[in-house]
């Protein structure tokens, strides 16, 4: 994570919570946008894309995983959405081939790339990354860090999120200490969490209630800067 802000938790509980988050996301965060995607096979990364698309008028009957053609591009009435799966890619130079640095350019576009670590050195320091947990049949956590630097857009996306999706708030300690156990954070992938344990430590008391939002949540939140 490069910024030591924020970070926002949704809980879902089904397929349709997951796209919603996605539907959501794509509705509020204006373009061009960069969407990293990470989470094991089946958490649910796709079907997060299909809310992305939904998001932006495309239907989402045309949305699968890229994995063999590594790019597909969508087009809707006001935005197109790149979807991208890095799961097959050898490294970053195979990204030149399907002409990523113009995809990600392209100002009126949505991109989302799955499994974004393996091409981590290529990705922009703009973008929000969603790491999506999988916790059960249906049960899935949402860790979304917005590293725009435009404040009124992370507010805006922070306010839509915890209205529409019932999503939680919370403070990266600027000292990179692990919000579960305290330890120093040294790793990037589990960021802002020490570990994989750690996070998903954090993500069972999350689901079980021992977090609360803070305060009521307004029907005009998502529209507040």
């Amino acid at each position: 994570m490069r910024r030591e802000d924020r970070f926002i938790r949704v809980e879902t509980r089904d397929e349709e919570g997951t796209e919603r988050a996605g539907e959501v996301i794509a509705e509020t965060c204006g373009t061009p946008a960069f969407i990293a995607l990470e989470g094991d096979l089946g958490a649910g990364k796709t079907r997060f894309a299909r809310g992305l698309a939904r998001g932006l008028g495309i239907p989402t009957t045309e949305i699968a995983s890229p994995t063999f053609v590594v790019h597909v591009e969508h087009f809707g009435p006001h935005r197109a959405l790149s979807h991208l799966d890095a799961y097959r890619l050898e490294g970053t130079e195979e990204l030149e081939a399907i002409g990523f640095d113009e995809i990600v350019a392209d100002r009126n576009r949505v991109v989302a790339v799955e499994w974004a670590s393996r091409i981590e050195s290529a990705l922009p320091a703009e973008r929000i990354d969603v790491r999506i947990d999988h916790r059960g049949e249906h049960l899935r956590g949402l860790t979304i860090a917005d590293h725009r630097t435009d404040a009124a857009l992370r507010r805006r996306l922070e306010s839509a999120l915890e209205a529409r999706c019932e999503g939680r708030c919370f403070t990266i300690d600027p000292d990179r200490h692990c919000p579960a156990c305290g330890a120093t954070v040294e790793a990037d992938r589990s960021r802002p969490f020490c570990s994989p344990r750690c996070r998903l430590a954090d993500l069972e008391k999350w689901f079980g209630g021992d977090y609360a939002i803070s305060r009521p949540i307004e029907l005009d939140d998502e529209l507040m800067d």
